[in-house]
């Protein structure tokens, strides 16, 4: 079944289901994280509460901590639900092999975690400094017009650039993306994880940037940002990014043009 030191996914792997267990936890920890962002936003209402918005750029090494948690928080809650359809892919493939070991599905999970992870802490640094230039408010708002329009923009042209595509591709094939990345054991399952988080990240990066157009903490919106990937990634309609990029061009330009001439 190995090829080399990578090995491959059991070719019977397609034509087993995955357990409940693995939806109920999906399942589960979503749920937990959007009801930890939720009690979080109505927790910043209170401006005594630990968990309010630094007004400034001085953050204490506490709100520092609770604002990456925010961020950990918010990428769980928004990333895996729409990363169900490889990690069933992928527990497939493993009940498959007599040899695989146990939790390796949630060693996968936890590989694909870190990368967004990794993401919370960038997107943390990147609103300390937002707030440092007066380019955000306490809530993570884009105070500035230009720079709400230049995220947009820029979001719009990232849709349609062959990168985009490439990066979409692999995350809406996740038995493409076993039969090319598998790994043997906990440990290969980790990086395979960690490998299909780097290509999610660079499929959804500048998505996950339009946060600050409208408010970090607006929850609708985080709503609504978490659907898009959703249904960017588990469609397979060329359409979607196409038509997101003209919208988010579109909206940007709207922006500048109002903004200039109010």
């Amino acid at each position: 079944m190995s090829i080399g030191r990578s090995g491959s996914p059991p070719g019977t792997s397609v034509l087993l289901r995955p357990p409940t267990s693995l939806a109920w936890g999906v399942l589960t920890v979503s749920v937990l994280a959007w009801a930890g962002l939720l009690a979080i936003a109505s927790a910043q209402q209170d401006m005594g509460s630990p968990w309010a918005m630094p007004m400034g750029a001085e953050w204490t090494p506490t709100q520092a901590l609770l604002m990456l948690t925010m961020w950990l928080v918010m990428m769980v809650a928004m990333m895996l639900p729409s990363a169900y359809p490889m990690l069933a892919a992928y527990d497939r493939a493993v009940r498959a092999d007599a040899s695989s070991k146990r939790w390796s599905v949630a060693a996968f999970a936890v590989g694909y975690l870190a990368c967004w992870g990794t993401f919370a802490a960038f997107a943390t640094g990147l609103q300390w400094w937002l707030l440092s230039t007066s380019t955000v408010d306490a809530m993570g708002v884009l105070v500035q017009p230009i720079a709400a329009s230049i995220a947009l923009i820029a979001a719009g042209i990232y849709e349609l650039t062959p990168i985009k595509r490439t990066m979409l591709g692999r995350c809406r094939a996740p038995l493409g993306f076993l039969a090319t990345e598998w790994r043997d054991g906990r440990t290969g399952a980790l990086r395979m994880g960690a490998s299909h988080g780097r290509s999610c990240l660079a499929c959804c990066w500048a998505i996950m940037l339009l946060l600050f157009v409208l408010g970090v903490m607006n929850l609708w919106w985080v709503v609504a940002i978490a659907g898009f990937v959703a249904l960017e990634k588990l469609t397979r309609s060329a359409a979607v990014p196409r038509v997101a990029g003209a919208l988010f061009i579109a909206a940007g330009l709207a922006v500048f043009l109002f903004s200039s001439t109010a």
